[in-house]
């Protein structure tokens, strides 16, 4: 009797384990005393009456960081979409972790990492080192865990805007990355971003004075605010460009952080950098009778002043340069800083680089941008901007998130010659509440963005 062989196959997808790395506003947070959630409430019209009358915002304020860690759990990423003026939204990080399921080769690879965002990217970042040891640790020990030839599982870190700031901090501890294959960042403010500046400054004005007034009081106290400042040249003063001072925001001198220059030249291993560009992006700053302004374009370094600002863009939040490193393998897509983790287009890139096939889904789809209102107030009118070379087939519609239907289609009308590129149309939203705006065309995914429309 011939004995009969056995083969065993080992289940598909990558054997290395995965951690995704939520940005700023994108981890549910908890009060561990009583149980309430702070941040990420499934109700959209939450974010209304915070911004709007300040309730449940005193509970987000940071006095003491130390107190803090003990006050406050980070319990899971973001499951409901989030906003905060300035900043706009941020989109939940349910679907990537669904894609990203599909590619690893049990459930058990893959793990959110949920943070306290206020907190110090120091803090987040120690954190972080400690949940890559546990979790490459447990997942060694399953057999699922070996690849080809036997070879020891690694891990893919998954990070978005600020997430990519702690493995930058953590590219500084020797040997602590030894164990990553590969780090995918999307959007991430390396050398910072000017809506910082426009949170904590004095001399940003809004339309709206009560969102931004209680924006500033909450942003003052959390120390991850002062850490996504602009670290590159971005003040226009007297025909040069400087960097910001404590003295330009009228904060305390020790709040800006030092000079960030070393730690973005520290290669990150295996890494993919995932841009945001076609969005209206400030990228540089001036300062006139104590006021600041800021602009959608930075003049050349060796330019003389006067000279007109070049627009490289962004995704809205984070200026093009400011999300690049030069070491990285560097991607673009045409999308809101927000929405970036949550459009097909990047989904496909970060499976692709889980699953080591390189020749991914390209990434760009429709060249579109959208330029909307943070803070819009209701039954007023209020303009949507399109640009791009698609623009010109552009469709756009306003989705609300207290119930998921589609609430306004507006009208793009056509630009003049002047304005080749470039339509826009005039909406109004009768009811108070949180909004998702999208602009589709050009065969990618809808370019994105939220707002709220706040009561009259």
């Amino acid at each position: 009797m011939t004995p009969t062989s056995r083969t065993t196959t080992r289940p598909p997808g990558s054997h290395d384990a995965v951690i995704v790395v939520p940005g700023i506003m994108g981890s549910e947070l908890v009060d561990v005393t009583t149980g309430k959630t702070l941040w990420g409430l499934a109700d959209a019209n939450w974010y209304v009456s915070a911004w709007m009358t300040g309730q449940g915002l005193r509970n987000l304020r940071v006095t003491d960081p130390e107190t803090e860690r003990r006050r406050v759990r980070a319990t899971r990423l973001l499951r409901f979409p989030a906003f905060m003026p300035v900043l706009t939204g941020m989109e939940p990080y349910t679907r990537l972790m669904e894609r990203i399921a599909q590619v690893v080769r049990h459930p058990a690879a893959l793990r959110p990492f949920p943070y306290d965002w206020r907190l110090p990217v120091a803090h987040n970042a120690a954190l972080l080192a400690r949940a890559i040891e546990a979790h490459l640790t447990a997942w060694r020990w399953r057999a699922e865990s070996r690849g080809p030839g036997g070879s020891r599982a690694r891990v893919v870190l998954v990070t978005h805007s600020m997430g990519g700031l702690l493995v930058q901090e953590m590219a500084q501890v020797p040997g602590a990355l030894d164990e990553v294959r590969s780090i995918v960042t999307l959007g991430t403010p390396f050398l910072g971003s000017l809506d910082a500046v426009r949170m904590l400054s004095e001399g940003v004005g809004s339309p709206f004075p009560l969102p931004r007034r209680r924006l500033q009081a909450l942003a003052r106290t959390l120390p991850s605010v002062y850490e996504l400042l602009p670290a590159y040249r971005c003040v226009q003063d007297k025909g040069v460009l400087r960097h910001v001072t404590a003295g330009d925001l009228g904060i305390g001198r020790d709040s800006v952080p030092p000079d960030r220059a070393t730690a973005h030249t520290l290669p990150l291993p295996g890494h993919r950098c995932l841009v945001g560009l076609g969005q209206p992006t400030f990228q540089s700053m001036s300062l006139r009778s104590g006021d600041i302004e800021v602009h959608h374009g930075i003049p050349d370094e060796h330019s003389t002043a006067g000279t007109s600002l070049l627009d490289h863009s962004g995704d809205g939040t984070v200026y093009r340069y400011s999300a690049e490193l030069r070491q990285a393998e560097r991607t673009y897509v045409h999308q809101s800083h927000g929405a970036l983790a949550r459009c097909k287009e990047a989904m496909d890139h970060v499976c692709a680089v889980i699953s080591e096939d390189e020749q991914g889904a390209p990434l760009g789809g429709g060249e579109l941008g959208l330029e909307v209102p943070d803070v819009v107030q209701a039954g007023e009118p209020f303009t949507i901007t399109v640009t791009g070379s698609q623009a010109a087939g552009a469709s756009c519609y306003v989705v609300d998130l207290s119930t998921g239907g589609v609430k306004e289609s507006p009208v793009l009308r056509h630009g003049d010659a002047a304005e080749e590129g470039k339509r826009a149309g005039e909406l109004f939203l009768t009811q108070p509440g949180l909004y998702r705006v999208a602009v589709a065309g050009g065969g990618g995914s809808p370019v994105t963005r939220l707002l709220l429309a706040a009561a009259p």
